[in-house]
């Protein structure tokens, strides 16, 4: 089918910049506040944080009218609804009040934190947090007892809980732990983020408006070819690219109806791959020529997940030509040859699993994570063999992980807000926390350009770089409250780190759209090609 372009303003290049300075009331300056310039009929949003002197310079804007959002935790939010950017460039100070809503302003890993250890918060977490962020306020809304278990029925009688992550116990007893410790009263008190003394300083965040209130852009991937961001659209059957300079959007409909299309990664030959998970498909894309294929004969309600792939963010192959994906329905990981269509499908031990991640390692093994099981395992293909093991901790809810170049396992264990290493060669396992507690992580991607590892920083509108030579991490604040990023891309030629933001539903965030979000100025990965 054709591309449907739309959100193009033609005409102009984005080229004009606007500066200013942040004060408070008594003058004096304001950093580490996020200053947004929003271009209402482009969709598309640039920010960047305000130095110690209350500088700010927000680049590569298009000379046109922007709304200008002000935010940091500590001060009243200041929206100013029109400003002019000239083509030569602007300037536009601001005071900020102090005060605010500070429920609002208060990250979601600090409501959990108000909670007490144990497995109920782990299973609340669990069961929760794999859709929506804890501090968004329809999700902290204080209920009473009957109320909550009215909440966690409806999601399960409604077929809301499509993964089945619910707590595995009676709603009355989680209501009772929810009620007695009072969450959603107040946030437990820990230092504000600032923005301006971290990584985020220096760098200009894009965000990109896909969709509209019922979409959930779910995961995104750069084109290597083209540095073109693709999303896709699990509840509209939709496929978007974006250009990322102009901000242009190219829809294209997934020929599959109530698809579910989930994962998305290149491979080597340019090909898009997607895994269609309501239709138990995984469909084939080329974006020269906008043809899809459809791969269909896996079981019903395998709910197919990931894709295991390399470090530079491509489907990886087996030996044999197959591509390796986690079947989260069916407790299983499966193989898919492409120039066949043979499917092969691999049952795992235990009987809840919800196979989650997967990655293939040097010796062409495939490791694989349980998300509802608490344990992560590797199948042999040659010999059928599967070996699976606990983690240390019950309801560690291992998300998606990746492999580094020695074969070590990236795990986010989202259920205490810590980072997994596993070596598959030695055995040792070993787990770092993240930089803010009770962060609930849901996925990594390994960075072989730099040897490094990114993760989603879900609860703390965050991506986390890890460096694992020394132990050092480096966190990027992301200016949209309640940012819940999926798998994370990088932009080999221009440097950016790319991810999107899919809470479901979206209207819980505040915000009216799926949204894509690319950040420049972070040391970035050096490779110039994707070879």
């Amino acid at each position: 089918m054709a591309a449907v372009a739309f959100a193009a303003v033609a005409g102009m290049a984005p080229a004009a910049d606007l500066r200013g300075t942040l004060v408070d009331v008594a003058g004096k300056p304001v950093g580490g506040a996020f200053v947004t310039a929003l271009l209402v009929e482009r969709g598309l949003a640039v920010t960047v944080v305000s130095d110690a002197a209350g500088h700010y310079h927000l680049p590569d804007l298009f000379p046109a009218a922007h709304r200008l959002r002000i935010t940091r935790q500590g001060y009243a939010p200041q929206v100013i609804e029109s400003v002019t950017v000239a083509p030569a460039g602007s300037t536009q100070d601001a005071r900020l009040e102090a005060g605010g809503d500070v429920a609002a302003q208060t990250p979601g890993y600090a409501w959990l934190a108000a909670l007490p250890p144990g497995p109920y918060k782990a299973r609340f977490i669990t069961g929760c947090t794999i859709c929506h962020d804890p501090g968004a306020e329809r999700v902290r809304l204080q209920r009473t007892h009957a109320e909550w278990v009215t909440a966690i029925d409806w999601m399960r009688n409604r077929k809301l809980d499509v993964y089945s992550v619910i707590p595995n116990f009676d709603s009355a007893e989680l209501a009772t732990w929810l009620v007695d410790n009072r969450f959603g009263e107040r946030p437990a008190a820990v230092p504000p983020l600032d923005p301006g003394r971290d990584a985020t300083a220096g760098t200009v965040i894009r965000e990109y408006a896909v969709g509209d209130l019922g979409t959930w852009a779910h995961d995104m991937v750069v084109e290597p070819a083209t540095g073109a961001a693709w999303v896709v659209d699990y509840p509209y059957d939709h496929l978007v690219r974006i250009e990322p300079d102009s901000g242009r959007q190219e829809l294209h409909v997934i020929p599959v109806k109530h698809a579910g299309a989930h994962t998305t990664h290149f491979d080597r030959d340019g090909y898009l791959w997607i895994t269609l998970q309501l239709a138990d498909k995984v469909a084939r894309f080329d974006p020269r020529n906008g043809e899809f294929k459809i791969y269909a004969g896996f079981q019903q309600g395998s709910l197919i997940h990931s894709f295991a792939y390399d470090d530079q963010g491509l489907v990886s192959y087996d030996a044999q030509g197959r591509m390796w994906l986690s079947e989260f329905g069916k407790n299983a990981i499966a193989s898919l040859n492409p120039e066949t269509g043979e499917i092969r499908e691999y049952p795992l031990p235990g009987n809840a699993g919800h196979t989650y991640g997967i990655a293939l390692d040097s010796k062409g093994r495939a490791w694989y994570t349980k998300y509802n099981e608490n344990a992560f395992g590797v199948l042999d293909p040659a010999t059928g063999k599967v070996d699976e093991q606990q983690l240390p901790r019950p309801d560690s809810a291992p998300h998606r992980m990746s492999i580094d170049d020695r074969d070590r396992l990236w795990i986010p264990l989202s259920g205490y807000g810590e980072l997994a290493m596993y070596d598959t060669a030695s055995g040792k396992l070993e787990q770092i926390a993240l930089p803010e507690p009770d962060t609930f992580p849901y996925a990594t991607r390994y960075d072989g350009a730099t040897d490094t590892v990114w993760i989603a920083g879900n609860g703390a509108s965050s991506l986390y770089r890890y460096d694992p030579s020394s132990g050092r991490f480096d966190s990027v604040r992301l200016p949209s409250p309640h940012s819940y990023p999926r798998m994370i891309a990088f932009d080999y030629v221009r440097g950016d780190v790319w991810t999107s933001l899919a809470n479901y539903p979206t209207k819980h965030t505040g915000r009216e759209s799926g949204t894509v979000v690319r950040i420049s100025g972070v040391s970035a990965p050096t490779r110039t090609t994707a070879d």
